[in-house]
């Protein structure tokens, strides 16, 4: 965690958390809190829960029980204006990016301002040209200028990946959660697009939460990282505490003979409020 990060209030809290599907418990979670301007990286094998805890974030999944709140409130409620702000304050980078691959690159940009553009004025392509300035920097930014016409459909996934980093920014959120964002690049183009996306959080002190896969990348870009297994915090601290015993722990093959012989308690290096 960033020295600063205990003096800020709590963007993120979770409380006594469980979501169950059927008789499958996908996240236990007793008590977590990330700080504004955090850099959480959550690593763990495919089901260990980090997707499940992205969308209780994003307010797609409600618990099961427990307390889930996003700057104090809860993020499923209905709760007229403000959920609509809430729900501007997070933004969302899918692996699959979810652009629209006939639009150029600044319309797909430009959606990000959904929330402060009406509906009509978007579908016909008035938007301000306080948007308008606004997209074009984010662009340069990014290094996209040059392709601001250019059809999505037409880029490289490097390209992609970066036009929906600027759509985020654009949102001018200030959570940004990133799951499995570099999974279908290969690896140089992935740490390009950290590296691009921490810069870019960095300048804003936005929150970021990004679900990973790679150890390596998480102790270079992160500010903290979560280790879930099964659904529980078996290692929450600085990324230079994360060794390759806690690492050997988190990717372990779920069958008892390739069980790592380790306590995951001993892998928590510090309690947290």
């Amino acid at each position: 965690m960033d020295s600063s990060s205990s003096t800020l209030s709590p963007a993120i809290e979770l409380s006594n958390v469980h979501v169950l599907f059927g008789h499958t418990c996908a996240l236990d979670i007793k008590k977590l809190c990330i700080h504004t301007a955090e850099r959480v990286f959550l690593l763990g094998r495919s089901g260990s829960g980090k997707t499940t805890f992205s969308r209780l974030i994003k307010g797609r999944l409600q618990p099961s029980t427990g307390r889930v709140r996003v700057f104090g409130r809860d993020p499923t409620k209905n709760l007229g204006n403000g959920a609509q702000g809430l729900v501007r304050r997070v933004a969302m980078i899918d692996q699959e990016f979810h652009l629209v691959p006939r639009l150029c690159v600044i319309d797909n940009v430009l959606t990000g301002a959904l929330g402060r553009v009406s509906v009509w004025r978007s579908l016909l392509g008035w938007y301000p040209a306080a948007e308008l300035e606004k997209a074009a920097s984010i662009l340069r930014e990014v290094d996209l200028e040059r392709l601001a016409d250019r059809r999505v459909e037409t880029l490289s996934g490097g390209q992609r990946q970066r036009t929906a980093i600027a759509r985020a920014l654009m949102q001018e959120a200030d959570i940004i959660l990133a799951d499995e964002p570099i999974s279908n690049l290969d690896p140089e183009l992935a740490e390009d697009a950290l590296d691009l996306l921490i810069d870019c959080v960095r300048r804003r002190r936005v929150t970021l939460l990004a679900n990973l896969h790679q150890p390596s990348l998480a102790r270079n870009f992160a500010s903290r990282i979560v280790g879930l297994s099964d659904g529980r915090v078996v290692y929450d601290g600085p990324p230079d505490a994360f060794g390759d015993r806690a690492a050997a722990f988190l990717y372990q093959a779920p069958r008892r003979d390739k069980v790592v012989p380790i306590d995951s308690s001993e892998l928590l290096p510090s309690k947290r409020a």
